[in-house]
């Protein structure tokens, strides 16, 4: 009786197991499968657009990464990161945590505290000089540049007024984001996000500001050896614009519009400084920032190309002469890194194509194209719309308006990613513009460029985050300190 009974025990657990393996072969193959899929390197990506990074190549194979397991290390790395689909996978982790209910956060105040005081100025620096623009001669392209001629100094002429006065925002912005003192305020590394909108904290250091002011001031000299105006344009972030002096000091977070003013008050005469934070202010209830996204908007940059026409003594273009071009919804790069995503409020791209036919050439990592100055992303994905300036970061970007004579001026811009929406503007009062990235651009120095490539105008136009890094001074310094 016994024996039946462990018989009977036998057949069932044999059934269940039996019933076990059937269950698990097909989800055990789907894995395999999918880890063939995987293996298929052509299907892998190499982007990442949603974490706006590159992804892991495969690690190279030696002796040494065998034997220490970091060749194995960097092949599990490389499999990860490389998934496919990797960020529709990532897309509905989100949606999956968001579904886990509301999050209570603390926001921890001294991760905002300031690295140094601001001194205090008294008074707004005394307007600069205008250097005359020397009559301008034959512009080459940028492959054929000329012999070097001897510089002409130029007298000084009288002061002209250019636009240095500093403002600070009284109040919040309501119409911008819905965005409020009383909305709840979320610290995540190095950024702060209120309600449907996210900002990158901006931290004052002395120390490097007045290293650029006095690079800055250098250029400008050299600028002037050659009668070349030299044009001083920090671009602020949009915690500075767009939020309210009192919320900042709450925050411990450093006023932009004090950290300009100790900039401008340490350069020289010769630099020409253009104040678009004061521009921006008296705009910061209109759409000039994203809110998913570090940049400002092509709104924002035509208000601070306008800024730069006053200081340069040109009658800027209005608005409705440029062609709206309406690109889509955008997540920028907040969106990616935000502990709430889902509560950030989506962004609309929209590009203005400046009239008249401009020629766009792109030179980098030893390549040349050419490519429209706004490129239609109204079909790319929701994460790369910010492509659509210049079609994204380039060594050294050409824009030329054909509609000029040859001998109109050109000038040149040392941009980071901030400018892309600000130099389509300057086409219209330029032949050439020659958009440097400074990051990366290092064919010559501004003293060569200017010789080379017949440049009426200097351009620096760095964004304020940029400015307080150590990093980004020294590779200003190499471009142009000679």
């Amino acid at each position: 009786m016994e024996e039946k009974k462990v018989r009977s025990s036998r057949r069932a657990e044999q059934k269940k197991t039996a019933r076990r393996r059937r269950l698990a072969a097909p989800f055990f193959t789907v894995l395999f499968g999918l880890g063939l899929i995987a293996l298929i390197v052509p299907l892998r990506p190499t982007e990442s657009m949603r974490e706006k990074r590159a992804l892991a190549s495969f690690p190279e194979l030696s002796v040494g990464s065998l034997l220490s397991g970091d060749f194995f290390d960097g092949v599990s790395t490389w499999y990860s990161d490389t998934f496919p689909g990797r960020e529709a996978w990532l897309d509905i982790a989100t949606e999956m945590n968001n579904l886990h209910g509301v999050t209570t956060n603390v926001v921890n105040y001294s991760q905002l505290n300031s690295s140094d005081p601001i001194p205090v100025i008294e008074e707004s620096p005394a307007p600069s000089a205008l250097v005359p623009t020397p009559t301008p001669t034959d512009a080459p392209g940028p492959d054929e540049p000329e012999e070097t001629p001897e510089p002409t100094p130029v007298p000084t002429p009288e002061p002209t007024p250019v636009y240095v006065e500093i403002d600070t925002p009284t109040e919040s912005v309501e119409k911008w984001g819905g965005l409020g003192d009383n909305d709840e305020k979320v610290i995540h590394g190095t950024y702060l996000q209120i309600g449907g909108a996210a900002f990158e904290k901006f931290v004052f250091n002395e120390g490097l500001t007045t290293l650029n002011a006095n690079m800055v001031s250098r250029a400008a000299g050299i600028a002037k050896e050659y009668g070349v105006r030299f044009f001083d344009m920090p671009i602020p972030a949009s915690v500075g614009v767009m939020l309210s002096s009192d919320l900042l000091e709450r925050l411990g977070m450093d006023d932009q519009g004090q950290a300009i003013a100790f900039k401008f008050e340490k350069e020289s005469d010769d630099v020409l400084k253009v104040n678009v934070f004061n521009t921006l202010i008296r705009h910061n209830s209109e759409y000039i920032y994203y809110r998913t996204d570090h940049h400002w908007s092509a709104l924002g940059a035509y208000y601070a190309y306008v800024a730069f026409c006053h200081a340069a003594d040109f009658e800027p273009v209005p608005l409705e002469d440029f062609e709206e071009r309406d690109m889509g919804d955008f997540l920028g790069t907040f969106y990616s890194t935000s502990p709430q995503p889902a509560k950030l409020e989506t962004d609309r791209l929209y590009a203005y194509q400046p009239p008249g036919n401009i020629e766009m050439d792109v030179y980098k990592n030893g390549t040349h194209f050419t490519a429209d100055p706004i490129i239609d992303m109204s079909k790319s994905s929701i994460f790369n719309k910010y492509m659509a300036f210049l079609g994204g970061d380039h060594t050294m970007t050409v824009l030329t308006n054909t509609d000029m004579p040859d001998d109109a001026p050109n000038c040149v811009v040392y941009k980071d990613s901030y400018s892309n929406p600000f130099v389509l503007y300057l086409t219209q009062h330029y032949h050439r513009v020659y958009a440097l990235d400074f990051r990366t651009y290092d064919a010559m120095g501004m003293r060569s460029f200017i010789q080379a490539y017949h440049i009426n105008d200097v351009i620096l136009a760095e964004s304020m985050s940029k400015a307080m890094g150590y990093g980004a001074y020294e590779q200003l310094d190499m471009r142009l300190g000679y």
